[in-house]
């Protein structure tokens, strides 16, 4: 990598963690980083290929912190490093918007979502090279693809994080709860029945939230467009 192009994502991270994807545009990071607006295009191409970058030396980084630690992917394991990923997001707050941001995308490129999932990728396949050669999987499921679907499921709670629907510690909770509901389909029986549990204690941890509080029971309401919220008669 030359140094014009370290320097041009090394100032592109300074400015995405102080202002968000709206603060940086060509004009300012070519300032900022002392290169004419021509070399960033032809690294780069464009803007979203300079957040590009930017996010792939990210989760390069995270993916090495991780790798390092060489944890066995036991479910208690699982859980503390969902939680350490939320820590994270949260101590670099417009980079973690900007990357769930990403990844949903109108126009992702595949590169991007390659690089976005590939974090929550390698943890629930680690816990599930652990599972299967602990002779806990079941075997007429196409696991692989269970796998790569998992990864959809979890940014769906980085999704709510980041619209302000759930706070830090309720979202710790969801993402257990989406990795236990990913991770009961992979497992036979008796450790299934087991993560069932785990799942059950975990729901009736989250409580009632204000939406199923609210949800209405009266399906010709629904249907209808009338109502969609806290209506239980049966008129």
């Amino acid at each position: 990598m030359t140094e014009r192009r370290q320097r041009i994502i090394d100032r592109a991270h300074v400015i995405l963690g102080l202002g968000g994807e709206s603060a940086l545009t060509i004009e300012r990071l070519s300032r900022e980083a002392e290169v004419a607006p021509r070399t960033i295009y032809r690294l780069f191409n464009d803007k979203e290929g300079v957040i590009l970058a930017t996010v792939t030396e990210r989760f390069q980084e995270v993916r090495n912190h991780i790798a390092a630690r060489k944890v066995d992917y036991c479910i208690e394991n699982v859980f503390a490093e969902l939680d350490w990923m939320v820590s994270e997001m949260r101590r670099d707050l417009e980079y973690g918007l900007i990357v769930v941001g990403f990844f949903f995308s109108q126009n992702p490129r595949k590169e991007a979502i390659r690089e976005l999932g590939s974090v929550a990728y390698n943890r629930f396949r680690n816990w599930m090279d652990r599972e299967i050669r602990a002779g806990h999987t079941v075997k007429d499921l196409d696991l692989e693809q269970l796998a790569q679907e998992h990864v959809s499921n979890e940014y769906v709670v980085y999704h709510r994080w980041a619209a302000g629907l759930v706070d830090d510690e309720r979202c710790k909770l969801e993402l257990h709860a989406a990795f236990l509901k990913s991770a009961i389909l992979v497992l036979a029986e008796p450790t299934r029945s087991a993560y069932v549990g785990l799942l059950a204690d975990i729901q009736r941890g989250l409580g009632l939230s204000a939406i199923g509080a609210a949800a209405s029971t009266n399906r010709r309401q629904r249907d209808a467009g009338e109502d969609f919220n806290g209506r239980t008669d049966n008129a």
